[in-house]
């Protein structure tokens, strides 16, 4: 009895912990993205006679462009995506696991890396060039077919973890009266649906707001009539925050479909455990051959980039960058460091059905899907002050932008990550009176692959913006 009594007041002396933790994690969230939105709403409040700059009709076209352009490369995604997902994770293919690695080697670079790629195989002076190929590469329907190659795989990989977690029994009995493929058509893609309509989300946003890729290929697109406000000759921040108001409209669309479609739901499906079980699809020569031409196409504009780089002078490649590759380097592990410790607190949260989480992943989901237009805007406005001078003239605002952009990726991926761990575990130490950041610690320890797992997506997309 006493050793209860005890227990019971230890609990209670550090009831302060998970209220305290929490405050710091959404603290460090808030700072990096409240400032920004902040000067890009008072902007728009304080420009309404400069609204005027919206009525030109080349405007809306160009946004009409960018919006028909993200929505077919999601599209095409979607398409070539779902159906590869379900085959890598349910098909019994040879060589599945590098298949898969190589399909998701893209995933991992700045877009405009793969594009040039590309160029290097289909331009005039490509080893596959002709005039025909060069055309096609620089037009909509190559940055289309560009930016589908390096997105697919974000479908693929949701797609096939929704479909492992998926109970075995639906699948069962579906087989049971049906064949094999009308199991993966009427059970596994609607189980796993919240997990493929966050993938469309997610490619739909980084569509949107890619630039590298259409400025390349010399394709116009909204959101660089915000970049040439900023980055160009033509440097007017205030002319960008009104730019931005159509962008901001899309990217509220895009987030209400997120809350509704996917949310917590995708959370769920994504931590669903694996469940071991006999194959769906047989191996065959042809879904062989779909699995590798979908690798091949991830690989193949990166053995074309091997290939040039094998022509350069590094020496001159290093002299010319500077200090520049260190500084990105620092910045982006700074940033994912400070985005896995708050996906450390807020994705249990959000796993756990936290109402403070929710509203917090809301903050950095929302923050996601807003264009980096947006985002940039806010960060030169916020940050390029005399008294904020010392981080807008370091490294440090680059952290900023990583951690305002991307946390919702790491609380997203620790958070399918907690799903998975049985809820009883941190009942029964807190039952033996382990306080908030014990039980944290001991969350984190369980889940340890993860969180390693968590920091290097992080930092992956964060080294893709340099």
């Amino acid at each position: 009895m006493v050793a209860s009594v005890g227990r019971a007041l230890s609990g209670t002396r550090l009831r302060w912990q998970e209220p305290a933790v929490t405050f710091a994690a959404a603290s460090i969230l808030c700072i990096a993205i409240l400032p920004p939105l902040a000067h890009v709403g008072g902007d728009l409040l304080g420009s309404t006679d400069a609204l005027a700059l919206l009525s030109e009709s080349r405007l809306w076209w160009l946004l009409a462009r960018s919006v028909f352009l993200s929505l077919t490369v999601t599209l095409l995604a979607l398409a070539v995506g779902v159906p590869l997902g379900v085959l890598l994770a349910r098909a019994s293919l040879p060589l599945a696991r590098l298949l898969f690695a190589a399909h998701l080697s893209v995933v991992f670079l700045p877009p405009f890396l793969p594009a040039l790629g590309w160029f290097h195989l289909f331009g005039r002076q490509g080893f596959f060039g002709s005039e025909l190929s060069a055309g096609l590469l620089f037009s909509d329907a190559g940055v289309v077919l560009v930016l589908a190659l390096c997105f697919t795989p974000i479908i693929t990989a949701l797609t096939a973890i929704g479909v492992r977690g998926v109970e075995p029994s639906l699948e069962e009995a579906a087989r049971l009266v049906g064949s094999p493929l009308r199991a993966a058509t009427l059970v596994l893609v609607p189980c796993a649906a919240p997990a493929v309509v966050l993938g469309a989300i997610v490619v739909f946003a980084l569509a949107f707001s890619e630039l590298g890729v259409p400025m390349f290929l010399r394709v116009d697109v909204y959101p660089a009539v915000v970049f040439a406000r900023l980055g160009g000759m033509d440097f007017a921040p205030g002319e960008a925050a009104i730019f931005v108001l159509p962008l901001i409209v899309v990217a509220l669309a895009l987030f209400g479909l997120e809350r509704r479609f996917a949310g917590r739901r995708a959370v769920a499906v994504l931590g669903s455990p694996a469940h071991a079980r006999e194959p769906l699809f047989r191996s065959h020569p042809v879904t062989f051959a779909l699995a590798s031409v979908a690798a091949l196409a991830s690989v193949l504009p990166l053995l074309s980039l091997a290939a040039q780089m094998r022509r350069a002078r590094l020496d001159e490649v290093w002299r010319w960058t500077g200090d520049s590759a260190w500084n990105g380097l620092r910045a982006s592990a700074l940033a994912a460091v400070l985005m896995t410790l708050v996906a450390v607190v807020l994705g249990r949260g959000l796993a756990r059905r936290s109402a403070s989480s929710g509203w917090l992943d809301g903050l950095a989901t929302l923050a996601f899907i807003l264009p980096s237009s947006i985002v940039g805007v806010g960060i030169v406005g916020a940050w390029n002050r005399p008294a904020t001078n010392w981080l807008y003239a370091s490294f440090g605002i680059l952290v900023v932008g990583f951690v305002a952009r991307y946390s919702a990726v790491a609380t997203r991926a620790f958070a399918a990550a907690v799903a998975q761990v049985p809820v009883s575990l941190e009942e029964a130490a807190r039952t033996v009176g382990a306080g908030y950041l014990r039980r944290l610690g001991l969350l984190a320890a369980m889940t340890r692959r993860e969180l390693v797992a968590t920091f290097v997506f992080a930092l992956v997309f964060a080294l893709r913006d340099l």
